[in-house]
């Protein structure tokens, strides 16, 4: 039941993904709509002051339209997931290299202005495109162009015949470069945006993997981990004869804090013994959280002798700790038992016998470490 909730879960998140990306393709075919428009605008004026027919201006308005249209149903219907790109980003940029293109051939007097707004093209281009992919464009719009510079290349030129050309062409260069530089622009904040996904990506990825091993109350390792750390540990030893201890704890009488407290000042209590342990082992140690109110140090390269000093200076730190500002009166104390590793024993035996000794010691009084005698 859980994996089908996930499995749910999950194709919902990817589900709202796509419709996030098709509303960014819709804004993006505006965007490129309201780009055309500025050009039939422009060959509409050059039109009206005489310098090309006004044919070519409806031609280029027809064209850039149905293709508007086509793209904007793909994107809205979810044709385009169809397709390995689903941008859509080289077929649309072919049309618009063939329409610019093409105003050239049909207009050669305005040629420069719409030329120039090639580059306007393949910024868009290298904003969506891989490498592979921009240079397969990059070359047709190159021979594209090498075979217009062919046909009437001798007749190229900019409309600069009256001050009226002047003034549209210069206008004309200017939205240009500024097109350019919105496409720059949004091509810088995609990659802000990439760049704070994956941060935010790493940080999430950071934090599930806290979670799966570490427990949440205390922050010190789960058990799953600890049982990780002492596999690890096990196998170390057995391959080099470095020696390794582990110290069971069990904090006394921890029901009747709970009882008497209530369980907000139970989660402080072990809270602060976490925070104890923390303080007072040494940085290579691993420690956790056992279970309940039990937890689990593995002390690393640690014979029996030194192991006992480390487990005694926790017992003695926790005794000292101030818990006035947790309960009026509380006093906390644990009890112990280690245990050293046995070349050959599991890791469940180990275990057994740090278990027993933490037994012996809240049998003979609480509050003390008593090393395994089996």
């Amino acid at each position: 039941m859980l994996a089908a909730e996930e499995k749910l879960d999950r194709a919902l998140r990817e589900a709202d993904a796509d419709r996030r990306a098709q509303r960014l393709r819709i804004r993006w075919i505006y965007a490129t709509a309201a780009s055309y428009a500025t050009d039939t605008l422009f060959l509409a004026l050059f039109a009206a002051v005489g310098t090309i027919p006004w044919e070519i201006g409806l031609a280029y308005a027809l064209a850039a339209a149905a293709v508007c249209v086509v793209a904007w149903h793909a994107y809205a219907r979810g044709w385009n997931l169809r397709f390995r790109d689903p941008n859509l980003t080289a077929p649309l940029i072919l049309f618009a290299i063939a329409l610019q293109l093409g105003v050239a051939v049909a207009a050669p007097q305005v040629a420069f202005p719409f030329l120039a707004n090639l580059f306007t093209v393949f910024s868009f281009g290298m904003l969506w495109l891989p490498v592979a992919e921009a240079m397969g464009i990059w070359t047709i719009g190159v021979f594209g162009a090498g075979i217009v510079f062919y046909l009437v290349g001798a007749r190229f030129g900019a409309p600069t015949g009256s001050g009226a050309e002047v003034a549209l062409a210069w206008l004309y260069f200017s939205l240009i470069l500024g097109r350019s530089l919105l496409v720059s622009v949004a091509a810088t904040e995609t990659r802000a945006r990439l760049a704070e996904s994956r941060r935010q990506l790493a940080y999430t990825l950071d934090q599930v993997q806290r979670l799966a091993s570490h427990d949440e109350l205390t922050g010190s390792l789960n058990r799953r981990a600890l049982m990780a750390s002492l596999d690890r540990e096990r196998a170390r030893a057995e391959r080099s004869g470095v020696a390794f201890s582990i110290g069971m704890m069990d904090l006394d009488h921890f029901k009747a804090v709970n009882d008497a407290h209530g369980h907000g000042v139970g989660d402080e209590v072990l809270r602060g013994f976490a925070s104890t342990v923390h303080e007072t082992m040494r940085a290579t140690d691993v420690f956790g959280r056992y279970g309940g109110e039990e937890f689990l140090i593995v002390l690393v390269g640690t014979e029996l002798p030194a192991a006992l000093e480390a487990l005694e200076r926790i017992r003695l730190s926790l005794q000292a700790r101030d818990w006035r500002g947790v309960a009026p009166g509380l006093v906390q104390t644990v009890s112990a038992g280690i245990a050293s590793f046995r070349k050959g024993e599991t890791v469940e035996q180990l275990l057994h016998r740090a278990d027993q000794a933490l037994y012996e010691a809240k049998r003979t009084g609480r509050n003390r470490v008593v090393p395994s005698k089996s």
